[in-house]
Parts: C-alpha cells; sequence; structure tokens
C-alpha cells in the first residue's frame, strides 16, 4: 500500500479588502446613510469615510460604537481589522522579497537543500522567506553572520574560490546546531586539562570520539559541532562565543583526512584557550605564511599539543621514517599514527604519497 502525505497549505489573501467594505455593505442593507451612521456614533462624517474606504482603522472603541448601533459584534470589526493590517503586512513583505532576489542568488541554496537545511524549492520568494527562517533575520542585509565576517581572523587560500554568502551559511548552521547543545560555564583551566583526554581520542573511530568529544567539551563550556563544508566555503573549522560563558568549536571534514581534522580541531581549541572572546576565527588556508600572530599561536598549539616538540626533535633525528618506525612513535605518544605521517609531511620530511597510510573521514548519509 503506498500512503501519501500531503502538507497542508494556510490560506494566504492576495488581496487586502479594507473591513470598510463589510460596513458599507451593512449599511446598504439596513438603508443606512453614512451621515445617519456619523451621526449615532457621535463621530464625524470623516471618519466613518475614512473608515469604509480603508484609511482609518476601526479601534476598540469604534468597534463598540459599531456594535451598539449596528448590532454587529465588535469583535468581527476587530478580527476584520487585524486580518485587513495582516494580510497589508504580508503583502507588502512579499512585494519586499522580490527586491532581495539578487541578493538570495548568492546564497548556495540548492547546496542548502541539499544537506536538507532548508527545503528544497525552485519559487524565488519562497527561497527568500526560507534564508530569511534559516538565518533568522527579516531582510538578508541584517544577517549578522555576515556583519561579523569584517572582525574576523582569517587563514584564506590563495588557490581557493570562496564566498562570503556560504561562509556565512556554514557559520549560521553551526550556531543553529550548537543551540541544541547544552555546556557548563566556560572554565578555561578545566579545558587545558582536558587536553590529554582530547589527543588520546584520535585513535578512535569518528562514531567513537565524537559523542565522547562533545561531552568533554560542554563540560568545559564549548559547544562541539561538524557541519558539512559548502563548495565555496572551504572552511576546516571556526571558533566564536555564543555569551562570554559559552564558546563555539565549529569543524567540518572537508579534506577528509584524520590528520587535518585533529590538527584544525586543536588549532581551534588554541584560540578558544589563548585569544580574544571578541573575534571570529576561520580556518580555510592551506598557505600558513604571513598569518596573523593569532594564527601562529595556534598552529604552535596544535603541533605541541599533538606531539610535544621534545619528543617530535628526538624521533626526527633518528632520521628513520618508516612506517613501523613511525607507528611505535605514536603508540609511545599515545596517539593515532596519522598525525605523525602528516607532521612529517608537513615538514617536508615524507612525501604526500604516503597518504595511502592515513585514515579518511567520510559523511554518512542519514535515511
Amino acid at each position: 500500500m503506498v500512503t501519501t502525505i500531503t502538507k497542508n497549505k494556510i490560506y494566504q489573501p492576495t488581496v487586502a479588502v479594507p473591513p470598510g467594505e463589510t460596513l458599507l455593505e451593512i449599511l446598504e442593507t439596513k438603508g443606512i446613510t453614512q451621515s445617519e451612521l456619523a451621526k449615532r456614533m457621535g463621530r464625524p462624517l470623516k471618519l466613518v469615510n475614512e473608515i469604509i474606504k480603508g484609511k482609518t482603522t476601526i479601534t476598540s472603541e469604534t468597534a463598540i460604537q459599531l456594535e451598539q448601533v449596528l448590532g454587529v459584534p465588535a469583535r468581527l470589526w476587530n478580527n476584520l481589522e487585524a486580518g485587513y493590517q495582516d494580510t497589508k503586512a504580508r503583502l507588502s513583505m512579499v512585494k519586499s522579497l522580490l527586491d532581495e532576489a539578487s541578493e538570495a542568488k548568492q546564497y548556495p541554496y540548492a547546496e542548502m537543500a541539499k544537506w536538507k537545511w532548508v527545503p528544497a524549492t525552485k519559487d524565488i520568494k519562497e527561497r527568500i522567506r526560507n534564508l530569511l527562517s534559516f538565518f533568522g533575520v527579516t531582510s538578508l542585509n541584517n544577517i549578522i553572520e555576515t556583519q561579523g565576517l569584517a572582525t574576523a581572523y582569517y587563514r584564506i587560500s590563495q588557490k581557493r574560490h570562496y564566498s562570503t554568502p556560504a561562509i556565512a551559511v556554514w557559520l549560521r548552521k553551526g550556531t543553529i546546531d550548537a543551540q541544541s547543545i547544552e555546556t557548563d560555564e566556560f572554565d578555561n583551566s578545566k579545558l587545558l586539562n582536558s587536553i590529554g583526554e582530547i589527543r588520546s581520542l584520535t585513535l578512535e573511530s569518528p562514531e567513537v570520539f565524537h559523542p565522547k568529544l562533545v561531552k568533554i567539551l560542554s563540560d568545559c563550556g564549548v559547544a562541539f559541532v561538524v557541519v558539512p563544508n559548502l563548495k565555496n566555503a572551504p572552511i576546516n573549522g571556526a571558533t566564536r562565543w555564543i555569551n562570554p560563558k559559552k564558546a563555539l568549536l565549529q569543524m567540518s571534514i572537508r579534506n577528509k583526512y584524520a590528520d587535518i581534522f585533529w590538527f584544525s580541531l586543536f588549532h581551534e581549541l588554541g584560540h578558544i584557550i589563548h585569544h580574544s572572546k571578541k573575534t571570529i576565527n576561520i580556518d580555510f588556508a592551506e598557505n600558513r605564511t604571513g598569518l596573523p600572530k593569532e594564527e601562529s599561536e595556534a598552529d604552535l598549539f596544535a603541533s605541541n599539543s599533538l606531539i610535544p616538540s621534545k619528543n617530535y626533535e628526538e624521533f626526527t633525528t633518528t632520521g628513520n621514517f618508516s612506517i613501523v618506525a613511525i607507528k611505535e612513535f605514536a603508540k609511545k605518544l599515545g596517539i593515532d599514527s596519522d598525525i605523525v605521517i602528516g607532521r612529517l609531511q608537513h615538514d617536508g620530511l615524507l612525501p604526500y604519497k604516503l597518504n595511502i597510510h592515513k585514515s579518511r573521514f567520510e559523511w554518512v548519509k542519514e535515511s
């Protein structure tokens, strides 16, 4: 048996009908002129005329007077007036939506729909409505994620095209997901003391380490989310503060390799632990030269947290970078060997053809 599910649509009038039209029909039915109505109500004739033309609203006081004179309940007039004003506002919004059509086209709506962040539709008005709902704004000009990028620390790769609207979408999705994560009040000391435990999670598979990582970080006051990257938002990770007591650490698996994920994670932790709460930090650069000192400091924190400099120096002086030696060294440190391979590759001590020995993360599509 095939069951078809249909979505009930709420009827929205396409024309705003003022309650004055109903008033005029009742007057004609009862044989009462506008002048007589005005006298019976003790109100100016101009007021009655403007109500009929929809130029003046029916107040609660006027509604009661109409009930007394015409016998039509005041709640009817109030409802007609409220419906009229609501329809006028909605029709005005539809017009303003079309004014934002050009701006809306800059957002990667098809990708957003693919990930089910917004409903799939080709209707431009529906797309704009859905974008406004996604960002929680009344106009695309009010998207605070876009405004916040002006103060962000970027690590931008000159080799990759990026789009500010796409970055704003990715950041907003992280904020939405983080809203459902309850955290304790941020505790910097507790987070520092958790680095070793987080480091040990590199040995686990994603389905094991992810919930553990969420729990560890939430206990420290950090909401941790992983969001699929968008084509023109090639971001590895980002951090910002939702409020002074709650940080947000947002990651993707853009490069898929486990070592890049973990380095980016610890890089973002470096920002949270050592840098200002007022700045958005966005990490999507392959080129590490010419970076702000905050980025270099976060890189150093990540490097030393994963592989302490003293241990790394001792290992590299041996000159033995065989897979067996790498795995033994990684086991001694209690980290995944992918991280050691990635570090050696970054420092030019191993060829990238050895990527075949590294793990890759993949998104599992949910039914």
